[in-house]
């Protein structure tokens, strides 16, 4: 009787031993893999962080290549088309676990917004009387083309969003204290702008107009004219004017065109006008030939990284050109590229048109049509 009542006690302290050790146990098990797990963590964003450094140093080497092809020593100043090496595509470069793409678009086929800074009260209303395609006209143009309600508003508003002073352009227009009446209130930039998004800040504009309207865009820093040779459809349309579609499918059968002169005398034997009354309809602070900004578009893949970089080059001036800007959006590798590419939205779309019943017209129309790099390497990214 006296063994039974001891080996009791013995029995009860093996098992709370062996419950200790295995709580013991669950506690080293526990604490190994958070170790392991936070490891595991500070590696991938050990390997992100170099992937993401490395790539931007491949954007970097991309922006090079492309300073390299706007230079003096590579290309001819006098006029700027889709013909020459700028406008051809970067082929997709290989690099050690990745790839590197890109594509350059000229920003001086679009509408630059600070054109219309030089824009004064008498100006603007002598342009809105006459036969003249200056910026307001050809704005006004392109709201209609695109279906965006289009009055004396549109002009106004941004003129006075740019100019110094205080005072109203028009009736039309729209200064500080219309600004203070916004929920929250807006203070005017009263200089020029420097991102093209700004537009939806001044008063007439809505964000989705805007965005409708970024592809034919820009914000630069000088007063530059419309490249006709690197224009889209729908901005050679609205350079057009009245002529519209007959002028948009003139300039795109002809062009590229090697001077403002050479341009002149085509319009002026194809529409039979006087060549004076030519000159006067498109003046050359309107319309050019040749570009000094450009954006450069660029798509880096490494490891666990993808990083797309859209940089504005400026070579007035300068034998190779400098970065104005840069943006860089990073995108992590594993998530599936979206079926539109960036490429599609940020540039020029003037390869697009509307859809014919005759597939073999079509056909024949896009091979006629010269497109930006961008423009065609969209549809495949």
């Amino acid at each position: 009787m006296s063994r039974l009542r001891t080996s009791q006690p013995f029995k009860h302290q093996a098992g709370v031993a062996l419950l200790a050790a295995l709580i013991l146990m669950l506690a080293l098990v526990i604490t190994m893999g958070n170790i392991f797990y936070r490891h595991q963590i500070d590696v991938s964003q050990a390997t992100g962080a170099r992937h993401t450094d490395q790539a931007i140093l491949l954007a970097i080497s991309g922006e090079n290549w492309a300073r390299q092809l706007l230079s003096d020593s590579s290309d001819d100043r006098a006029a700027d088309h889709f013909e020459e090496d700028w406008a051809q595509a970067m082929p997709i470069l290989p690099v050690e676990g990745g790839t590197l793409t890109g594509c350059l678009s000229d920003l001086q086929g679009r509408i630059n917004l600070n054109n219309f800074s030089r824009y004064t009260s008498q100006s603007l209303k002598a342009e809105m009387a006459a036969d003249t395609n200056g910026y307001a006209r050809v704005w006004e143009t392109l709201l209609v083309s695109l279906e965006i309600a289009a009055d004396p508003s549109r002009s106004a508003t941004i003129i006075d969003w740019l100019d110094p002073d205080s005072e109203l352009i028009n009736s039309w227009g729209a200064e500080q204290v219309d600004y203070d009446g916004y929920s929250p209130p807006r203070v005017l930039a009263n200089s020029l702008i420097t991102d093209t998004t700004e537009l939806a800040a001044i008063g007439s504009y809505q964000v989705a107009e805007v965005q409708r309207l970024m592809p034919y865009l820009s914000a630069l820093p000088d007063i530059t004219p419309i490249n006709i040779n690197t224009a889209s459809s729908q901005m050679l349309a609205a350079v057009g004017g009245s002529m519209g579609l007959e002028f948009e499918q003139m300039v795109s059968e002809q062009r590229p065109f090697s001077s403002v002169d050479e341009f002149y005398t085509f319009i002026a034997e194809r529409t039979q006008l006087a060549l004076p009354l030519v000159k006067t309809r498109w003046p050359a602070t309107v319309i050019g030939v040749n570009s000094n900004y450009f954006e450069l578009y660029l798509e880096v893949t490494l490891g666990e990284a993808r990083i797309e970089v859209k940089s504005i080059m400026d070579r007035s001036g300068r034998q190779e050109p400098v970065i104005l800007a840069r943006e860089i959006t990073m995108v992590p590798a594993r998530l599936p590229k979206p079926a539109s590419s960036a490429l599609d939205k940020l540039f020029d779309n003037s390869s697009y048109q509307e859809p014919s019943e005759n597939p073999d017209e079509d056909q024949s129309m896009e091979t006629n049509k010269v497109q930006s790099a961008c423009s065609m390497i969209g549809e495949a990214f």
